[in-house]
């Protein structure tokens, strides 16, 4: 059963099985075991809780993770890196750093003009921003302080895409990754979408899959 007061969003009540994903942003789906939504993009199809709740007489649904690129090579994000580490030293810094991953046969990096102050970076102008756009992966620099992402971040990050943040370089250079739908956010492990170069660590915990 659907319902539909937005165009560019659906609501569902869930059946066995699901209707194909539909051309809307995205969906949100009322399930057994709680509200998912469900979104599909060039390269990207994702559905993910966003509450657990029992709802009797419906089925249950599952996590559903499907990234048809390859993985971003560990050259590219060595590359990105030295540029976060060189934004960090830098005698006026220390400074974030932001960077776009646009896929298109392979993946090209683009570190795009932008804004930068000690705790938040932003393309220089987002509405001539191609890369900002066209970005499959968007990841900025957290420097010192520990890849998670901020309040801020929540409010920046409103686009469909992964997004990722690194930082504690000076202790644990480590990096997290997340999903982002329009503001709603699944994390997974870097596995899924980079391949990380010695020294940078993952912070995705081992926990059972959902």
């Amino acid at each position: 059963m659907m319902t539909t007061t937005n165009p560019f969003i659906r609501h569902i009540i869930a059946t066995d099985p699901l209707p194909p994903p539909s051309s809307s942003l995205y969906e949100y789906l009322l399930a057994g075991n709680g509200l998912f939504i469900r979104a599909k993009r060039s390269h990207l199809t994702v559905q993910f809780p966003l509450s657990f709740h029992t709802v009797r007489d419906l089925p249950d649904l599952h996590t559903q993770l499907d990234i048809s690129v390859p993985t971003i090579p560990e050259a590219l994000m060595t590359s990105m890196l030295l540029e976060a580490y060189g934004a960090w030293l830098t005698p006026t810094g220390p400074l974030e750093s932001l960077f776009h991953f646009t896929y298109a046969d392979d993946w090209i990096l683009t570190i795009p003009e932008q804004e930068r102050t000690s705790v938040s970076v932003r393309p220089a102008d987002i509405a001539n921003c191609p890369s900002y756009h066209s970005s499959f992966v968007e990841i900025h620099s957290h420097h010192l302080m520990v890849p998670k992402f901020s309040r801020m971040d929540d409010e920046d990050e409103t686009g469909f895409r992964i997004y990722g943040v690194c930082g504690h370089f000076q202790k644990r250079p480590s990096i997290s990754f997340r999903i982002g739908v329009y503001g709603h956010f699944f994390s997974i492990p870097a596995s899924l979408i980079a391949d990380l170069p010695p020294g940078l660590h993952d912070t995705y915990p081992t926990v059972t899959p959902i």
